[in-house]
């Protein structure tokens, strides 16, 4: 099976704001909108957000809890200066992870967390266990 694209779909009773949030903050397009349903599509690749109204009969509730969505981008330091000064709360300080990331986290609209990152070299312990992965 070769992937074509990626989607996330969030159960929420917030579809307006979270549409608003994502296309404000992060450069989604709106692709399709109903009074239960909204799709966003990335401007700069083949990923979407889609938001739907909860339903139970089609699945336990969710409330956010346990989904983490991340974004790697080009300037995290830039990206955390924009959003900070957009009022949006830091739910993490931006850090260096010893994994080899600098990142912060923020949330949507429906709680779900955002981890904002750049990939940075590894501490060598950390690059220890990745190379015994490679082959």
């Amino acid at each position: 099976m070769r992937i074509k694209r990626i989607d996330a779909t969030i159960s929420t009773e917030k579809l307006k704001e979270s549409k608003e949030f994502y296309m404000k903050h992060f450069g989604f397009n709106l692709v399709y909108e109903s009074d239960w349903y909204i799709e966003l599509l990335s401007q700069n690749l083949e990923a979407g957000i889609s938001f739907t109204l909860p339903q139970r009969e089609e699945g336990e509730f969710f409330n956010g809890r346990g989904l983490i969505l991340s974004f790697e981008v080009d300037d995290v330091d830039a990206e955390y200066q924009r959003l900070k000064a957009a009022g949006l709360m830091i739910y993490q300080e931006i850090q260096d992870k010893p994994w080899g990331e600098r990142s912060f986290v923020v949330d949507d609209p429906s709680q779900v967390h955002l981890y904002i990152y750049k990939t940075i070299p590894a501490t060598p312990e950390y690059q220890k266990v990745y190379d015994s992965f490679k082959k």
